[in-house]
C-alpha cells in the first residue's frame, strides 16, 4: 500500500508540472502549406558555465530536427560564456531582456545549468506533492512580447525531465514561441504564422538587414533588428 501511495503522489507530482503545450501537429494540415525554400535564423548562444558545447549542439540538432518540418534550420553564429543570474528563470529573463540582440543574430537562446539551489527547490517539490500542494517547475521560457530570446534548463536533473519534458522536448516547445507561437491545442494555426515570418523575410526591409522576421506586438512583424532593439532598450 506504501508503494501505491509514493507511485501515487509521484504521478500527482509530475501533472501538477509543466502541463501547457504549444499544440500537437495536424499533419494534414501542415502538408497543405508551402513553406517555400530553405531559410536560416541565426542564433546567439549563451552558454552557461557548465553546459559543454556539445550539450549545446545537441539540443540545437533537436531543434533543427523539428523545424525541417518547416523548411527552416538554426545556425549559431556566435557563442558566449555566460553565467546563469539568480536562482529562477525571472533573473535569466530580466538579463535576457537587457540584452541587444547582435548584428549577426535573429533570435538569443540561453543555455542554463543546474544549480545546487535547483536540486532544493526539486526536494521541495516533491515534499509538497505530498500534501497536494502545486509548486511550478519552468523548464524553459520566452518573452511574450516579440519571441525573439529565451532560455531552456540544459542539464537533465528532475522528475518531470525525465517523465515529461527533456531538455530535447523543451528547446522544440521554446522554438515554437520563439516563432511567435502561443498555447494551443493543436499547431494549425502556429502553420499560419511559421508561413507569415517566412514570407516577410522576403521583403525587401528583411533582406536588407539580414534579419529574420519577429512578431511585433503591435500587430504584424518586426522586419529589421534595430526596431526589436528599440523595443527592448529604447535606444
Amino acid at each position: 500500500m506504501f508503494r501505491i501511495r509514493i507511485l501515487f503522489f509521484l504521478l500527482f507530482y509530475v501533472l501538477l508540472e509543466d502541463c501547457t503545450t504549444v499544440g500537437f501537429h495536424r499533419e494534414s494540415i501542415r502538408t497543405r502549406e508551402d513553406f517555400g525554400k530553405l531559410q536560416t535564423i541565426r542564433v546567439c548562444v549563451w552558454k552557461d558555465e557548465n553546459v559543454s558545447k556539445e550539450r549545446v549542439s545537441s539540443l540545437i540538432e533537436a531543434w533543427n530536427d523539428e523545424l525541417a518540418l518547416y523548411k527552416l534550420k538554426a545556425d549559431v553564429s556566435q557563442v558566449k560564456v555566460w553565467n546563469r543570474p539568480g536562482w529562477t528563470g525571472f533573473a535569466i529573463l530580466e538579463e535576457l531582456y537587457k540584452a541587444e540582440l547582435p548584428e549577426n543574430c535573429d533570435r538569443i537562446i540561453a543555455f542554463a545549468g543546474v544549480r545546487m539551489t535547483d536540486f532544493f527547490y526539486q526536494i521541495a517539490q516533491i515534499i509538497l506533492a505530498f500534501f497536494f500542494i502545486p509548486v511550478p517547475e519552468v523548464l524553459g521560457a520566452v518573452d511574450g512580447y516579440t519571441g525573439t530570446r529565451g532560455y531552456i534548463l540544459a542539464h537533465t536533473f528532475s522528475i518531470n525531465q525525465l517523465f515529461w519534458a527533456s531538455p530535447s522536448d523543451t528547446i522544440v516547445h521554446e522554438g515554437y514561441h520563439l516563432l511567435g507561437c502561443g498555447h494551443a491545442l493543436f499547431l494549425s494555426k502556429c502553420y499560419t504564422r511559421i508561413k507569415e515570418l517566412k514570407d516577410s523575410n522576403l521583403s525587401g526591409a528583411a533582406q536588407t538587414d539580414h534579419f529574420f522576421p519577429a512578431v511585433n506586438p503591435k500587430g504584424g512583424y518586426f522586419l529589421e533588428r534595430k526596431d526589436v532593439n528599440f523595443f527592448f532598450l529604447g535606444e
